[in-house]
């Protein structure tokens, strides 16, 4: 299955990105150079899932789009991530 997502990131958090998904595509989408950057990432994965717990585990979840309106929109998906967070 293939995700598009849209992040917002530091250098260090692209990195942890790049390093887990290696044949991920990167499109930066901010024109500054800040800091902090907006990016389009473009990975397959076989479970979205997995892409949401990694980003849960690095604490960059809040940071990507998709992750922010599954939780608002998607009560089962916001009912999963609070019963982690709880564990």
């Amino acid at each position: 299955m293939t995700l598009t997502d849209i992040l917002i990131l530091d250098q260090e958090e692209l990195k942890l990105v790049r390093d887990k998904y290696i044949d991920c595509k990167l499109d930066k989408l901010s024109p500054s150079d800040s800091m902090i950057q907006q990016y389009r990432i473009t990975i397959d994965v076989d479970n979205e899932n997995s892409y949401y717990n990694f980003l849960l585990d690095n604490c960059i979840a809040m940071s990507s789009h998709n992750f922010y309106f599954r939780v608002k929109v998607d009560t089962i998906f916001f009912e999963r991530i609070r019963r982690r967070r709880l564990a």
